[in-house]
Protein backbone atom coordinates (compact mmCIF):
# COMPACT_ATOMS: atom_id res chain seq x y z
CA UNK A 1 0.00 0.00 0.00
CA UNK A 2 3.12 2.49 1.08
CA UNK A 3 4.16 2.37 -2.64
CA UNK A 4 0.65 2.63 -4.30
CA UNK A 5 -0.34 5.74 -1.69
CA UNK A 6 3.03 7.06 -0.97
CA UNK A 7 1.77 10.37 0.29
CA UNK A 8 -1.08 8.89 2.28
CA UNK A 9 -1.48 11.04 5.60
CA UNK A 10 -4.91 10.88 6.72
CA UNK A 11 -7.16 7.90 7.51
CA UNK A 12 -11.31 8.10 7.85
CA UNK A 13 -13.02 4.91 9.34
CA UNK A 14 -16.78 5.44 8.96
CA UNK A 15 -17.43 1.99 8.93
CA UNK A 16 -21.31 1.74 9.71
CA UNK A 17 -24.41 -0.53 9.78
CA UNK A 18 -27.26 0.15 11.56
CA UNK A 19 -30.33 -2.39 12.10
CA UNK A 20 -33.07 -2.99 14.57
CA UNK A 21 -32.27 -5.40 16.84
CA UNK A 22 -34.50 -7.41 19.51
CA UNK A 23 -32.29 -9.04 22.38
CA UNK A 24 -34.76 -11.00 23.06
CA UNK A 25 -34.70 -12.65 19.65
CA UNK A 26 -32.17 -15.37 18.92
CA UNK A 27 -32.27 -15.00 15.48
CA UNK A 28 -31.17 -11.40 15.76
CA UNK A 29 -27.34 -12.46 17.30
CA UNK A 30 -26.48 -12.40 13.68
CA UNK A 31 -27.25 -8.86 13.72
CA UNK A 32 -25.11 -8.24 16.52
CA UNK A 33 -22.25 -10.04 15.05
CA UNK A 34 -22.46 -8.51 11.76
CA UNK A 35 -22.15 -4.95 13.79
CA UNK A 36 -19.13 -6.08 15.50
CA UNK A 37 -17.60 -7.20 12.29
CA UNK A 38 -18.36 -4.23 10.49
CA UNK A 39 -18.19 -1.03 12.72
CA UNK A 40 -15.87 -2.47 15.37
CA UNK A 41 -13.67 -4.55 14.17
CA UNK A 42 -13.77 -2.81 10.66
CA UNK A 43 -12.25 -0.12 11.90
CA UNK A 44 -9.50 -1.94 13.94
CA UNK A 45 -8.61 -3.39 11.08
CA UNK A 46 -8.07 -0.33 8.99
CA UNK A 47 -6.22 1.20 11.57
CA UNK A 48 -3.69 -1.41 11.77
CA UNK A 49 -3.18 -1.45 8.48
CA UNK A 50 -2.69 2.15 7.69
CA UNK A 51 -1.43 2.92 10.67
CA UNK A 52 2.22 2.18 9.65
CA UNK A 53 1.70 4.56 6.95
CA UNK A 54 0.47 7.06 8.66
CA UNK A 55 3.38 7.43 11.49
CA UNK A 56 6.06 10.23 10.41
CA UNK A 57 4.00 11.69 7.80
CA UNK A 58 3.13 15.37 7.83
CA UNK A 59 -0.14 16.30 9.24
CA UNK A 60 -1.01 12.36 9.35
CA UNK A 61 -4.65 11.90 11.18
CA UNK A 62 -6.56 9.15 12.10
CA UNK A 63 -10.19 10.29 11.83
CA UNK A 64 -13.08 7.66 14.11
CA UNK A 65 -16.62 8.38 13.28
CA UNK A 66 -18.42 7.15 16.47
CA UNK A 67 -21.75 8.40 17.44
CA UNK A 68 -23.19 10.67 19.91
CA UNK A 69 -24.80 6.82 20.95
CA UNK A 70 -21.88 5.94 21.96
CA UNK A 71 -22.87 7.94 25.05
CA UNK A 72 -26.34 7.56 25.54
CA UNK A 73 -27.54 4.25 23.50
CA UNK A 74 -30.55 4.00 21.40
CA UNK A 75 -32.35 0.84 22.80
CA UNK A 76 -33.41 -0.58 19.34
CA UNK A 77 -30.03 -0.33 18.65
CA UNK A 78 -28.03 -2.36 21.10
CA UNK A 79 -24.98 -3.70 19.38
CA UNK A 80 -24.36 -0.14 17.24
CA UNK A 81 -24.31 2.07 19.98
CA UNK A 82 -22.27 -0.35 22.09
CA UNK A 83 -19.79 -0.80 18.86
CA UNK A 84 -20.17 3.24 19.02
CA UNK A 85 -19.16 2.93 22.64
CA UNK A 86 -16.00 0.83 22.13
CA UNK A 87 -14.75 2.97 18.97
CA UNK A 88 -14.69 6.36 21.19
CA UNK A 89 -12.55 3.71 23.67
CA UNK A 90 -10.20 2.62 21.15
CA UNK A 91 -9.84 6.16 19.55
CA UNK A 92 -8.97 7.22 23.14
CA UNK A 93 -6.34 4.69 23.76
CA UNK A 94 -4.79 5.12 20.01
CA UNK A 95 -4.43 8.65 20.92
CA UNK A 96 -2.60 7.63 24.47
CA UNK A 97 -0.48 4.78 22.64
CA UNK A 98 0.58 7.41 19.67
CA UNK A 99 1.95 9.65 22.30
CA UNK A 100 3.59 7.67 24.48
CA UNK A 101 5.54 6.81 20.94
CA UNK A 102 6.18 9.84 20.32
CA UNK A 103 4.57 9.25 16.71
CA UNK A 104 3.00 12.52 16.11
CA UNK A 105 -0.52 11.42 14.65
CA UNK A 106 -3.71 13.37 15.33
CA UNK A 107 -6.62 11.20 16.48
CA UNK A 108 -10.16 12.65 15.79
CA UNK A 109 -13.45 10.91 16.68
CA UNK A 110 -16.07 12.75 15.34
CA UNK A 111 -19.76 11.77 16.88
CA UNK A 112 -22.59 12.69 14.77
CA UNK A 113 -26.06 12.51 15.70
CA UNK A 114 -28.96 11.10 13.26
CA UNK A 115 -28.00 11.98 10.14
CA UNK A 116 -30.56 12.16 7.09
CA UNK A 117 -28.89 9.34 5.19
CA UNK A 118 -30.15 5.52 4.60
CA UNK A 119 -28.59 4.53 7.86
CA UNK A 120 -31.86 3.23 9.63
CA UNK A 121 -33.85 4.82 6.79
CA UNK A 122 -33.02 8.10 8.07
CA UNK A 123 -32.99 9.81 5.02
CA UNK A 124 -36.07 11.44 5.44
CA UNK A 125 -36.51 11.43 8.22
CA UNK A 126 -37.26 15.49 9.66
CA UNK A 127 -35.54 14.64 13.13
CA UNK A 128 -32.39 14.16 11.28
CA UNK A 129 -29.71 16.70 10.60
CA UNK A 130 -29.64 16.93 6.71
CA UNK A 131 -26.50 15.38 5.48
CA UNK A 132 -25.20 18.60 3.94
CA UNK A 133 -25.30 20.45 6.95
CA UNK A 134 -23.86 17.92 9.05
CA UNK A 135 -20.74 18.03 7.12
CA UNK A 136 -20.60 21.91 6.89
CA UNK A 137 -21.01 22.31 10.37
CA UNK A 138 -18.29 19.53 11.08
CA UNK A 139 -15.55 20.97 9.15
CA UNK A 140 -16.01 24.67 10.30
CA UNK A 141 -15.43 23.01 13.43
CA UNK A 142 -12.07 21.06 12.55
CA UNK A 143 -11.03 24.64 10.87
CA UNK A 144 -11.96 26.31 14.38
CA UNK A 145 -10.28 23.42 16.26
CA UNK A 146 -7.81 21.88 13.87
CA UNK A 147 -5.87 19.74 17.05
CA UNK A 148 -9.64 18.64 18.30
CA UNK A 149 -9.76 15.08 19.55
CA UNK A 150 -13.25 14.85 19.28
CA UNK A 151 -15.95 16.92 17.05
CA UNK A 152 -19.44 17.23 18.16
CA UNK A 153 -21.95 19.15 16.09
CA UNK A 154 -24.04 21.19 17.95
CA UNK A 155 -27.37 18.49 17.32
CA UNK A 156 -25.58 15.96 19.12
CA UNK A 157 -24.36 18.09 22.01
CA UNK A 158 -27.19 17.24 23.79
CA UNK A 159 -26.40 13.61 23.97
CA UNK A 160 -22.74 13.85 24.48
CA UNK A 161 -23.02 15.47 26.94
CA UNK A 162 -26.17 14.08 29.14
CA UNK A 163 -24.16 12.30 31.64
CA UNK A 164 -22.09 15.45 32.60
CA UNK A 165 -24.96 17.44 32.81
CA UNK A 166 -27.11 14.89 34.96
CA UNK A 167 -29.60 14.56 31.81
CA UNK A 168 -28.11 11.26 30.99
CA UNK A 169 -31.46 9.08 32.25
CA UNK A 170 -33.51 12.18 30.59
CA UNK A 171 -32.13 11.53 27.58
CA UNK A 172 -32.29 7.81 27.47
CA UNK A 173 -35.82 8.25 28.19
CA UNK A 174 -36.76 10.36 25.25
CA UNK A 175 -34.26 7.95 22.87
CA UNK A 176 -36.98 4.73 24.29
CA UNK A 177 -39.42 6.65 23.35
CA UNK A 178 -40.83 7.04 26.98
Amino acid sequence: MASTYPELNVLVNNAGIMLRENLLDPADLRVAEDHVTVNLLGTIRMTYAFLPLLVGKDEAVVMNVTSALAFVPLPITPTYNATKAALHSFSESLRVQLAGADAPVQVIEVAPPGVRTTLLGQQDDENAMPLDEFLTETLALLREKPDAKELVVERARFVRDAEANGMYDNVLAMLSGV
